[in-house]
């Protein structure tokens, strides 16, 4: 366990010289080669999965883990803006900080419970549409909900090293969580797997880590601190103008599943879908950089032309990054599908839509991350009705019931998330720092 005085901040200040973007390089490079080590643990995971499940059992876990993520999506409606714009400010003083979490996790849980009762429904129906009896839905129905009371918290407390550049803490609970999914999985891959038992091995998994993540944060901050009514007040700002953005943004997130599901005729193409999906991993190393590392960085950065350095480096480095490995899906195909199994190596034209749509959605969420940290987000309601009008005039072009025609249409969606953020980008930097 770290530990640390409640004023000092987690990391040793850099020194006023050319070394300093040294040092700055050579934490991100130690950061990604640990998050490359976690990433290929959970892509191994994953892909054990793909493998070891036929396509009725992945295809209702593929259902029940994406329905998971859309719950915990409509639990954090503007919180996590919230968290780091706020926590930006007050994360070296440990009371206030306290109070900042407290309030967080609050009103996390009440959002959570709404988003419970919203979406159960509509998982029973999709797991029960795709073959699951009304038994092995409710228990992987149960399942899903017992990770999710646990990520509702998570989603609040890792905020804390974020904030702190505890990098060391963020690694350790990541790294430990990987490992000991993928050692289960293993292992019970040569006894029984199932949908349900990788559901309760998920949730299992989010309970340790957030378990380490609590002892470390009952060290840095006081979670026994009450809510802050001007914290409150400023999430609740933030909900209600998230609100319509981000329950739409859920749906888009899930639209490929929720397609193919509701329209789809032919067995196995949920599976599929799923199983294209696990290839996008390839863009989660850089999204913990950009989560744990350069968001909050410029969420603290006080300097007007240190921040527009900051910003093209990051947006201009995942850019380049996720159009690499476009090229490399449109020419090396079989490459990726091999590590998929024979039951998917002729999905040759729907990995490069997926890989594409995935490529824009990466780049489109990394300018959102950077605009939210900094609350660059007014006007970000206008995401809902460009969506719409784009995929209302894509309606008559595409074929529904095909993997081939969802993920052409998550394909297309993703361009006005792209272009509206880039928007609030060029307005946020118009405006002048806080002092």
């Amino acid at each position: 366990m770290i530990s640390s005085s409640p004023a000092a901040p987690a990391v040793t200040p850099l020194p006023p010289s050319d070394g300093r973007g040294f040092l700055l390089a050579r934490r991100v490079g130690h950061f990604a080669s640990i998050q490359m080590l976690v990433q290929l643990m959970g892509f191994a995971a994953g892909i054990l999965l793909v493998r070891r499940l036929d396509q009725h059992e992945y295809a209702l876990f593929t259902i029940a883990n994406t329905m998971q993520g859309a719950i915990n999506v409509l639990a954090d409606i503007g919180i996590s803006i919230g968290l780091v714009s706020i926590g930006g400010r007050v994360w070296q003083d440990r009371n206030r900080f306290g109070e900042l979490v407290s309030t967080g996790l609050k009103l996390r849980r009440k959002l959570g419970a709404t988003a419970v009762l919203t979406v159960t429904p509509l998982l029973y129906l999709m797991l029960v549409k795709n073959g699951a009896s009304v038994f092995y839905a409710a228990i992987l129905i149960t399942a899903i909900l017992a990770g999710l009371c646990v990520q509702l918290s998570l989603g609040v407390l890792d905020v804390i090293p974020r904030l702190r550049s505890d990098i060391r803490q963020i690694q350790r609970i990541d790294l430990t969580g990987s490992a000991v999914r993928l050692a289960i999985l293993v292992g019970l891959s040569f006894i029984f797997l199932n949908a349900g038992v990788a559901a309760v091995i998920g949730s299992g998994t989010l309970l340790l880590q957030y378990l380490m993540l609590r002892r470390y944060a009952r060290d840095v901050i006081d979670l026994r601190a009450e809510e802050n009514a001007d914290d409150r007040r400023a999430m609740i700002g933030f909900i209600r103008n998230q609100a319509p953005n981000a329950i739409f943004f859920c749906l888009q997130g899930q639209i490929t599943i929720l397609l193919i599901t509701i329209f789809g005729h032919r067995a196995g193409a949920v599976a599929e879908v799923g199983a294209l999906g696990r290839l996008a991993m390839i863009f989660a190393v850089l999204g913990n950089l950009i989560t744990n590392i350069f968001a909050p960085a410029f969420a603290r950065c006080k300097e007007t032309r240190k921040l527009g350095c900051l910003y093209a480096g990051i947006a201009g480095g995942v850019a380049s990054f996720s159009l690499l490995v476009f090229s490399a899906a449109a020419f090396l195909p079989n490459e990726f599908l091999f590590v998929l199994g024979n039951r998917y190596s002729h999905l040759q034209r729907e990995l490069l839509l997926m890989v594409g749509g995935a490529t824009l959605n990466m780049i489109a969420s990394t300018i959102w991350t950077l605009n939210a940290s900094r609350a660059w987000i007014v006007g970000s309601w206008l995401y809902v009705p460009l969506t719409l009008g784009t995929q209302l005039l894509l309606i008559p072009f595409i074929d529904f019931s095909t993997v081939t025609g969802v993920l052409t249409f998550n394909l297309f969606s993703a361009f006005p998330s792209l272009l509206l953020n880039i928007g609030l980008s060029y307005r946020g930097f118009r405006q002048p720092l806080p002092a």
